[in-house]
């Protein structure tokens, strides 16, 4: 159980970095291990989750770089992107995904097909499928068995009137039983974002469901949550571009980042509903607009955890959005949170990542 309410969690072990912060983290399914990525320093850390220790060095990607990780189903082996760095690659070179094993160290497959950046990486809890998102406005249906890509989807066209911004990139995510799967991409002239859910089984017919947020609806919910905010600090959190997109266990909910520090909660069947908003928190403890936000879900849905800029993390309420407790002790601004899906226990990382225990 993790209770934040009575007492929270204490950091049982810190896993030290190199100098710059982390950016991004996946634990594994089975709980025991957790992989933790640094863009600048071209590192890869697999961290024993239990002794909370390195297990190996760190795996360097001096050549291609390193920025998104994605654990798979094995526990050896994961999934990464490049940060585009050797000059003399192609297009589908700088933007693939590779298969990567760490027990023998090397690409086990390459999966290429996307022309800009990749976004986000999802793996489906149920199978070798896995999704990706781009800025080149598709988002890609893969299987680590196979090379090709099973499945291309252009960026979800507008239905009920919502028209898509041309210039906007989407963001895809399985839900928690690899069942249905969500795109979401903005709309036109900052109107706000749609939100498409499709059947994993049967995504050839199309979405089974077309939600939005619009821009009107999330304006009065930070304007109702944060009355004494600036009408136009509200504005500028209201079109802010989001950064990722997470279901909770039961489908009900979904969290979604932004790039201005404002974390949204809307409800898995009405994205036009917010259930809840969170700001993330500056060096000086006031709203972070300047930086993107970090998020997740505790692994029993209860709690909404925040990473601030000040080092802290803020655990939330999932239901009523009260603040329960605020997390210290990191000395620089959080770039990646985490919960093990399996054991009471989060991770979090600035240039360090420290792993916390009740």
């Amino acid at each position: 159980m993790m209770d934040f309410r009575q007492e929270g969690p204490k950091i049982a072990a810190v896993i030290r970095g190199k100098k710059s912060p982390a950016t991004s983290m996946s634990y594994h399914e089975d709980g025991e291990h957790l992989f933790v990525t640094s863009e600048a320093d071209c590192r890869l850390l697999m961290i024993d989750c239990n002794r909370g220790v390195s297990e190996k060095p760190a795996i360097k990607f001096e050549k291609d770089g390193v920025r998104i990780v994605q654990s798979t189903h094995h526990n050896q082996s994961l999934l990464y992107t490049g940060s585009g760095r050797e000059r003399n690659q192609s297009s589908g070179e700088k933007h693939a995904i590779n298969y990567h094993s760490i027990h023998d160290n090397k690409i086990l497959r390459q999966f290429r097909g996307h022309s800009e950046t990749i976004n986000n990486i999802s793996m489906c809890p149920v199978d070798d499928t896995f999704l990706t998102s781009s800025a080149d406005r598709t988002v890609r249906l893969w299987d680590l068995r196979q090379a090709g890509s099973l499945a291309l989807m252009e960026m979800p066209k507008g239905g009920n009137g919502m028209t898509i911004d041309p210039n906007g990139c989407p963001i895809a995510a399985f839900d928690s039983t690899g069942l249905v799967f969500g795109i979401t991409a903005p709309m036109e002239a900052q109107a706000g974002h749609i939100i498409h859910l499709y059947d994993a089984r049967n995504y050839g017919s199309g979405a089974f469901s077309e939600m939005k947020l619009e821009s009107k609806i999330l304006l009065n919910a930070i304007q109702t949550t944060f009355p004494s905010m600036q009408p136009m600090e509200a504005s500028d959190l209201c079109g802010a571009q989001w950064k990722s997109m997470t279901f909770n266990k039961s489908g009900k909910q979904i969290l979604i980042t932004t790039d201005t520090g404002i974390v949204v909660m809307v409800d898995g069947y009405d994205s036009n509903k917010v259930t809840n908003i969170f700001l993330s928190k500056g060096v000086n403890g006031g709203p972070n607009g300047n930086q993107a936000a970090v998020a997740c879900f505790s692994s029993d849905d209860q709690t909404v955890l925040v990473g601030n800029e000040n080092g802290t993390i803020s655990c939330y309420d999932s239901l009523d959005g009260s603040l329960l407790r605020t997390l210290e002790g990191h000395v620089g601004k959080i770039s990646c949170v985490a919960s093990n899906p399996k054991y009471a226990q989060i991770a979090s990382a600035c240039t360090n990542v420290a792993l916390w225990l009740w």
